[in-house]
């Protein structure tokens, strides 16, 4: 009977990962990202870094500072589509990423997206970069997708994006520093990272860098080795759990838009006041 009640579980949680896979317009779940996003109000970031510092089972990994790039058309066609494509800045600034997020959906509070990075670019970002921080006269993204990231990843962006719109991604308007707290909580074959963002956004316009917002996040995303979908899905109710014990303590209303469209938010009503 129990070796039929796994079975049986086990086939449920297939279903769902190829129901899952299909709306997201991809093949392989690996990619697939599962996390909770919340707004979190500067006032309780303290308390809240404070109590996870406390709480047993979790414990803190790093904190980061890095940067991005949010990368588009001229028309924000991405933006509209409901993607993000970024290069990530890391180190001194020299290691940069190629990431992209696709359309996603929310379920049960929970935001399900397939999510890509690039292995390190080289020749991206020259020395003497004047005021766009990315020449693309030298390269484009479809230069990049053609020849320096893994064949999976530029075939879901041509999936997604066409090759139109991908031709036409010639402007990186927005940058945004984050500094990013992380936190882990093992779960057997899987691992919760909650995590304490504060962000800073930025218009690149001429003739100077404007800031725009800042801003506060608490995410909490399931990791498991191999990106094994299954796992993670097999512990969507513990993310649930730990979540509900932290909006008792603190305010911590969902946000369903990604960094992207938040920052875009302020980005467009900038434009609208020029």
């Amino acid at each position: 009977m129990k070796n039929n009640k796994k079975k049986k579980e086990n086939q449920g949680g297939r279903l769902g990962a190829i129901e899952i896979c299909g709306r997201l317009g991809i093949d392989d779940l690996r990619y697939v990202e599962i996390e909770a996003k919340r707004r979190l109000a500067s006032e309780e970031a303290e308390d809240l870094h404070k109590y996870l510092i406390g709480r047993k089972g979790v414990r803190h990994l790093k904190r980061r500072t890095f940067f991005d790039q949010f990368l588009d058309t001229p028309e924000l066609d991405l933006l509209k589509i409901g993607v993000s494509l970024r290069l990530r800045y890391k180190g001194d600034g020299s290691n940069v990423y190629l990431q992209y997020k696709g359309p996603g959906f929310h379920r049960h509070g929970l935001l399900f997206r397939s999510e890509f990075s690039s292995e390190k670019l080289e020749h991206v970002v020259l020395e003497e970069s004047h005021h766009d921080a990315v020449h693309f006269r030298d390269t484009s993204v479809r230069e990049i997708l053609d020849k320096r990231v893994d064949p999976v990843m530029a075939a879901v962006m041509r999936r997604h994006l066409g090759r139109k719109v991908i031709s036409r991604i010639s402007t990186g308007p927005i940058i945004c520093l984050y500094q990013k707290d992380k936190f882990s909580v093992k779960l057997g074959d899987a691992t919760l990272e909650p995590s304490i963002d504060r962000l800073f956004a930025f218009d690149i316009h001429n003739p100077g860098l404007h800031a725009m917002s800042t801003f506060w996040e608490y995410e909490n995303e399931i990791k498991a080795e191999d990106e094994d979908f299954l796992a993670k899905l097999d512990h969507v109710e513990e993310l649930h759990e730990f979540d509900e014990a932290l909006t008792k303590r603190f305010d911590l209303p969902y946000e369903r838009l990604d960094k992207y469209h938040r920052c875009a938010a302020f980005f467009l009503k900038l434009r609208k006041r020029r």
